[in-house]
């Protein structure tokens, strides 16, 4: 591989958040768990930013009388970012644990 490009994914990788030490190579697993990570991520801003949305509608329902729209902004917002956090926290702590095995085992390796 061409150091240009070897640089290029070095960037890329480290734009999702985990990048390498110089002096290892790229590895695959790294990329693709930096990519769920930020996927994860998303999923998670996404789905508390909903049910902070179904706060502030349940709030002006509470203030201004619930209207069978706002009731069914307030229903969908919590059974959609129900769906979105359920999977992605199960995620994200995967691959905290998968980040967590990996530092340990290098560090093993590396008192032998």
């Amino acid at each position: 591989m061409a150091d240009g490009e070897e640089s290029h994914q070095r960037a890329a990788v480290s734009r999702q958040g985990a990048a390498p030490a110089a002096g290892q190579p790229i590895d695959d697993v790294v990329a693709r768990r930096a990519r769920l990570k930020r996927i994860t991520s998303l999923g998670q801003r996404t789905g508390y930013g909903l049910y902070v949305g179904s706060l502030i509608c349940g709030a002006i329902g509470i203030r201004w009388g619930y209207t069978p729209l706002l009731t069914t902004l307030i229903a969908v917002a919590l059974v959609v970012g129900s769906m979105l956090l359920a999977p992605t926290i199960v995620m994200g702590h995967g691959i905290k644990a998968a980040e967590r095995e990996e530092r340990r085992a290098a560090e093993a390796g590396s008192t032998e």
